[in-house]
């Protein structure tokens, strides 16, 4: 039997992710272990297209935060999703080093937490908001993070006004869905995809007075991405479409099927370097 989430928002790192079992843990401190070695397992590819992307910053996160943002601006450049598009359309080796950053789910606290290092390094962000979110009542949210193993309770989203304005002064907004659903689960009903996807598409656009280009599954993995969804996603109008498989963007990618590697400002540093320099590449 699964224990309900409590129905307060998350304000703090502690409040949002549960606590590990002893097991869990030892894992954890394994792989970072590796992940720690990497810088000396491997040498920096010299030229990339990487894809970068988390869900939160809590309010005890914004150095790190920022101190990420330092050491991808001294790896490379960060680009919008204008200028991923083209280099993805353009089928051939990047000429240089290039990073693209997003945040899946919407959550208050990017923006508030984090706007101010985006704006004073320059940096493009993308955001997907799933559509759903910012009219939700509590208990409503409550059932839709239930199946979001990574969160002890729900996390607040950003506020329709919060929306507005983060796309207002010149960060992308992109749809994640309407209720964060697993699209895998709904391959077989045409109308359930269309609702959240095309559904929460025209939602946003609508709301925002302008097209959002850009689409993430949820969950993310490639057993959640079928091929119905991707017809969907497609037909929906979309120029990309992110997963959260790891991975570079290579002559070839699918503009549907974009890699990301996932990054979580809770994480330790030296696990966030390893990713940020492609490990496992």
């Amino acid at each position: 039997m699964t224990t309900a989430m409590p129905l307060g928002f998350a304000e703090t790192e502690a409040q949002a992710y549960p606590r590990r079992p002893p097991q869990a843990r030892l894992r954890a401190a394994a792989k970072s272990a590796v992940l720690h070695c990497a810088p000396w397992l491997r040498r920096p590819a010299p030229r990339f297209v990487r894809c970068l992307y988390a869900h939160a910053i809590f309010p005890e996160q914004r150095s790190i935060f920022a101190d990420t943002l330092a050491a991808l601006r001294t790896r490379g450049d960060i680009i919008d999703s204008a200028t991923l598009s083209e280099l993805i359309a353009d089928g051939t080796p990047p000429d240089g080093r290039y990073f693209h950053l997003s945040f899946d789910d919407g959550f208050a606290n990017v923006v508030e937490n984090g706007a101010e290092s985006l704006d004073a390094a320059g940096v493009p962000a993308t955001i997907f908001v799933c559509s759903g979110f910012p009219d939700a009542a509590p208990a409503r949210l409550r059932d839709w993070f239930q199946g979001m193993s990574a969160y002890a309770r729900p996390v607040r989203p950003m506020n329709w006004d919060q929306i507005r304005a983060f796309h207002a002064a010149g960060g992308e907004i992109g749809v994640h869905t309407r209720s964060h659903a697993r699209l895998s689960m709904l391959e077989h009903d045409t109308k359930a995809l269309q609702a959240e996807i095309a559904g929460a598409k025209s939602e946003i656009e609508e709301r925002i007075c302008a097209p959002c280009t850009t689409f993430a599954w949820p969950f993310g993995r490639a057993s959640d991405i079928g091929p119905r969804g991707r017809q969907a996603v497609a037909a929906a109008g979309f120029q990309l479409a992110f997963s959260a498989v790891r991975g570079c963007v290579r002559p070839g990618t699918d503009p549907m099927d974009v890699p990301r590697h996932q990054i979580e400002f809770h994480w330790p540093r030296g696990d966030l370097r390893a990713w940020i320099d492609g490990f496992g590449e």
